[in-house]
């Protein structure tokens, strides 16, 4: 009898799990199960996923030999929170001459309803178009009818000319799927390097040979090498804050175009070595031939300044002249819409135009400067296998200078001398030498950037604590402090100094430094705070001014490193004194913990000087970057500091 019960429990239990995976991925037909789907068993919290997504790419006969790639997705949404994925855009790239295309959209919506499968098309009325910026068109659309437990299914194909820009394929998102397969049918006689990023591992990577796949007439006929790859079981990508750009680390297959093997023996390298691109980056107008131009800025300096001699004070002047006469329009344009006499007449550029001026401007002075180029961290990391130039979309300096090195840029004149914006702390740079040859250079800031908090709390017979404070910001946090400063009015800078904490009263507020980038920047304060009072003991949180009020790492496993960008530190010190006839009860026990390999410091400590409490409390972070190894280790300690900064209690009580 129990074996029977045994087996209509396993039974009912195997019916059950095969329900929970009974989705069809598979194909884009959707089955029953696929709308009466309530979950998804791998990842509770997924509010859609996947269940089915194909790609398929190839060159075919007529169509101008352009790349085709065939699109299809199955989605399911769980509940409202997974609506914004019945949202779709299809991003279409142009240039001046030619652009892509898409044909053949079809996108239904399937629904449960009185006991069927119900399927609303979407009208071709409802497909939208835009320019989303100058090389990129937009195609948007929204799955009409839908609602929590829905499919959404869209096919649609594009045509590019761009056989040299092949996207590949992205097999992960920012919610899960059950099957990711994409197919690439490529001709022999285009050459790809082919890569696979991210840390997932393909379930099928198989490749094999498509004879005569394509003929172009006249006798030319090409094999293609015909690659699929299959992923299942993906889990989302769930961004988090210190991380660099996204495509760094979700997984994907990437392709890039080396060789073109013409059937009319003509032969086209696209993967070049550095010594060629260096030669082509000084022929090109946009960078060899604008750096070039060193004379065009023999008026750009004061007099003033060009007399003095070569020195830190002078490149310093130069650096501090040029950045706060000439802005930034935002643009990066590093490869194109690049001429260092316009910005001289219009004392507005792009990233490039005033770089290139800081440059030549110190090239003309005699200084020894060379242009590196990089790509920013929302840009993701430059290829360092071989060279593409396009990975890279900025331009820095760097100056020689008594055996120093200083990486310079003059975008922002909240910046100080040898500090580059924290979009351009991505690792690496490539240093142009157009002479010795280009080089890879590390992009580390040799400073350490730091937060210094002094406070002095004084109890007063009428309970009130009288206080005067000190916020001190170097390095990047006063950067970031000066940009804040900027964009607000000087009224509404100083009313966000302390938090809305109504116990706390402010008066003479004020900032040091706000026009000076060489120096911290300052915020000073006096204020009172109303004694928390509970019969007659007083309860007294020590830090109004926390470093951190939430831990920034929530997530369960991150496959990614923790990349901060700088090195780091934190002090934060405080003094409360009370009357004679008062004593402190009760204080937090000390505390010092570090991260694996002394890569980190916390420590919180406490005092007392007879009627004196003395607090010191220090973080310090002794790298800017963390593989994820260190994952666990840093939540733990941030979950240490958000406690100690947020939850210390001191309980003071006057004496019988």
């Amino acid at each position: 009898m129990q074996l029977l019960h045994f087996l209509i429990y396993f039974i009912l239990f195997s019916f059950f799990s095969y329900a929970q995976e009974g989705y069809n991925y598979k194909s884009l037909v959707v089955s029953e199960a696929d709308v009466k789907g309530i979950s998804y068993e791998k990842d509770s919290t997924a509010n859609a996923f996947y269940i089915y997504e194909k790609g398929y790419s190839r060159i075919e006969n007529g169509r101008n030999y352009n790349l085709l790639t065939d699109y299809n997705r199955k989605i399911k949404i769980l509940n409202k929170e997974g609506f914004h994925k019945s949202k779709i855009e299809i991003l279409l790239y142009r240039n001046d001459k030619r652009k892509e295309t898409y044909r053949n959209l079809v996108a239904y919506t399937y629904n449960f309803e009185n006991g069927r499968v119900v399927k609303t098309k979407l009208e071709e009325s409802r497909v939208y178009q835009e320019e989303y910026n100058e090389h990129y068109t937009l195609i948007k659309f929204t799955f009409p009818n839908v609602k929590p437990g829905s499919v959404l299914t869209y096919s649609y194909q594009t045509e590019s000319p761009f056989i040299f820009n092949f996207n590949g394929w992205d097999f992960q998102d920012n919610i899960p799927k059950l099957h990711s397969e994409y197919i690439a049918d490529l001709p022999g006689n285009y050459l790809y390097n082919i890569r696979l990023v991210g840390p997932l591992k393909l379930d099928t990577n198989e490749s094999s040979i498509k004879r005569a796949c394509l003929n172009v007439g006249g006798g030319g006929v090409a094999d293609c090498a015909h690659n699929q790859y299959v992923m299942r079981n993906i889990p989302a990508f769930k961004e988090e804050k210190y991380m660099t750009a996204k495509k760094n680390y979700f997984s994907r297959v990437e392709y890039e175009l080396k060789e073109f093997k013409g059937f009319d023996g003509v032969n086209k390298k696209y993967t070049e070595t550095w010594k060629n691109v260096d030669k082509e980056l000084k022929s090109k107008k946009t960078i060899g031939v604008q750096l070039k131009k060193v004379n065009a800025t023999k008026n750009v300096l004061p007099e003033t300044i060009q007399t003095m001699p070569i020195g830190i004070d002078k490149a310093k002047a130069i650096y501090t002249h040029l950045a706060n006469n000439y802005s930034w329009n935002g643009k990066y344009s590093i490869f194109r819409d690049v001429e260092i006499k316009r910005i001289i007449e219009s004392k507005t550029g792009n990233v490039a135009e005033i770089n290139i001026l800081l440059h030549n401007t110190f090239k003309h002075q005699g200084f020894s400067v060379k242009p590196v180029l990089l790509s920013t961290r929302t840009n993701g990391y430059a290829t360092k296998i071989h060279p593409v130039l396009s990975d890279f979309n900025y331009l820095i300096v760097q100056l020689t200078l008594d055996g120093k090195t200083h990486l310079l840029d003059a975008t922002e004149n909240t910046l100080a001398f040898g500090q580059i914006p924290f979009r351009c702390l991505n690792q690496y740079a490539r240093l142009l030498d157009f002479k010795k040859g280009s080089s890879w250079i590390n992009i580390k800031p040799n400073n350490r950037s730091s937060f210094y908090y002094k406070e002095k709390l004084t109890l007063d017979e009428a309970l009130v604590f009288k206080g005067t404070a000190k916020y001190i910001y170097g390095g990047y946090h006063g950067n970031f402090k000066r940009n804040q400063f900027n964009k607000l009015s000087k009224e509404k800078f100083l009313a966000r100094i302390i938090g809305d904490d109504e116990s706390i009263s402010i008066s003479n507020k004020k900032v040091q430094n706000e026009d000076n980038p060489e120096q911290p920047f300052i915020e000073e304060i006096e204020f009172t705070q109303t004694a928390d009072k509970i019969e007659d003991i007083i309860y007294l949180k020590p830090f109004i001014k926390p470093f951190f009020t939430e831990n920034p790492f929530k997530l369960n496993e991150r496959t990614y490193p923790v990349d901060f960008g700088y090195r780091d530190s934190y002090t934060y010190l405080v003094s409360i004194e009370i009357p004679d006839n008062y004593q402190f009860l009760d204080i937090p026990k000390n505390l010092n913990y570090s991260l694996p390999e002394k890569l980190g410091k916390l420590s919180l400590n406490f005092q007392t000087q007879g009627n004196i409490l003395l607090i010191n409390h220090n973080i310090t972070f002794l790298s800017s970057y963390y593989p994820t190894d260190f994952y666990s280790s840093l939540k733990k300690f941030f979950n240490l500091i958000v406690d100690m900064e947020n939850n210390s209690i001191i309980t003071i009580k006057k004496n019988n």
